[in-house]
């Protein structure tokens, strides 16, 4: 009975939150593909204007097409995903605490879920660290020194 009580007051002050922050994340995620799909149009070869009666028509995509997030969103995820399974690992273990049994299993999978997920976040890291010593940028023609001496063939060699 106590521990019902409790679950509900958890359930009560992480769900609104939870649920308030997924909407916000749809929402932004609709307005910067609406935005990507304007920056797509400006540039179309002859502007918005259409051209003629067999012009070209976009073609409606859905707003749930995989598409290439960005950098701050795909950190915030990361972070709220590393935050949920860290909340579930101190409820469980709250629970292993309490009841014993089957809940110190729930505890031993939450844990699992947390380490594994801190493995590939680390993972991640070491390979975008790696990424970033191994890239080597191609000089540019601004970059490269002028020719000491210029050579030109002509018809008299």
């Amino acid at each position: 009975m106590l521990l019902g009580i409790i679950a509900g007051m958890w359930a009560v002050a992480l769900v609104p939150p939870y649920l308030r922050n997924r909407n916000e994340r749809v929402r932004d995620s609709i307005s910067s593909f609406r935005q990507q799909l304007s920056v797509l149009e400006r540039t179309r070869p002859g502007g918005l204007r259409p051209m003629g009666p067999m012009a070209v028509r976009p073609i409606p995509v859905s707003a749930s097409s995989a598409m290439p997030i960005g950098r701050a969103e795909a950190r915030r995820r990361r972070r709220d995903i590393l935050f949920t399974l860290a909340g579930a690992v101190g409820i469980t273990l709250l629970l292993a605490l309490m009841l014993g049994g089957v809940a110190i299993l729930c505890q031993l999978v939450a844990d699992a879920l947390l380490g594994g997920y801190v493995y590939l976040l680390v993972q991640m890291r070491k390979t975008e660290a790696e990424r970033t010593a191994k890239v080597r940028y191609l000089p540019t023609k601004a970059d490269s020194p002028e020719p000491a001496l210029l050579l030109h063939r002509t018809a008299a060699h």
